[in-house]
């Protein structure tokens, strides 16, 4: 199973997030669609769960994150994620 921390952490993810065209492919990739559609499935919405966790409320973001890293799928997703784009 892919460590979440290291998704978020390191030169790697830095890079990407000063690369406007890697960011935009990022978005736009097929896994990434069906993480946000799994991650809005676990929260109801996604959208209002980031708000909160923007705030500081991070449960239920947290939850849905952890249900998804827990899921075969959603670890492969997250795998070929990275794969791709790290």
């Amino acid at each position: 199973m892919p460590n979440f921390d290291e998704l978020l952490k390191g030169k790697q993810a830095a890079q990407i997030m000063g690369d406007k065209g890697k960011l935009e492919k990022l978005r736009d990739a097929p896994e990434t669609q069906r993480i946000f559609s799994m991650l809005s499935q676990s929260t109801g919405d996604l959208e209002a769960a980031a708000g909160r966790a923007a705030k500081g409320d991070t449960a239920q973001l947290t939850d849905a994150i952890r249900k998804l890293m827990q899921d075969p799928e959603g670890a492969k997703l997250i795998q070929k994620m990275k794969d791709n784009f790290m």
